[in-house]
């Protein structure tokens, strides 16, 4: 009864092992994700800023304003890159979080299984100890030498 226990005992720590190095990949993701979003928040400030600025100038050329709108769309593009980066990051996240809490359930299960024979084999030792014990007094009764182990 033991051996299974052992077997499903190092299949445990294998299975724990492996939530682990999956909550640290959708740790890292979360992080890249956040990364990606301050990112987003900084192109945003810094559009809005340079829009209001722009703004404020009503004399320019016409060549200056072409060179104003040029950046403008070139900001857009950058910040319709990053939201993209930033939905593929979400993606990302979401399914690294899907395979550990998948690892998650699955250790869990197997941690069940590990205690439930566990609990066997500790009733299993109880009632050979408490035969061992039984049969005792009976061999010493009948002059058979018993060894104790």
């Amino acid at each position: 009864m033991k051996s299974r226990t052992r077997k499903i005992g190092k299949i445990v720590t294998l299975a724990a092992s492996e939530e682990s190095r999956l909550g640290q990949i959708a740790g890292r993701s979360r992080q890249h994700l956040q990364e990606q979003l301050d990112r987003l928040g900084e192109l945003n400030a810094f559009r809005q800023n340079y829009a209001i600025k722009s703004d404020a100038r009503s004399n320019v050329s016409s060549a200056h304003w072409q060179d104003y709108q040029d950046f403008l769309r070139r900001l857009d593009t950058a910040v319709n890159a990053q939201q993209q980066i930033v939905r593929d990051c979400e993606r990302n996240l979401e399914i690294h979080r899907q395979r550990w809490m998948a690892k998650r359930q699955r250790l869990q299960s197997l941690e069940r299984v590990l205690e439930k024979y566990e609990t066997e084999d500790q009733v299993h030792e109880a009632r050979q100890e408490q035969k061992r014990l039984d049969e005792l007094p009976i061999s010493r009764s009948m002059g058979f030498d018993v060894d104790d182990d």
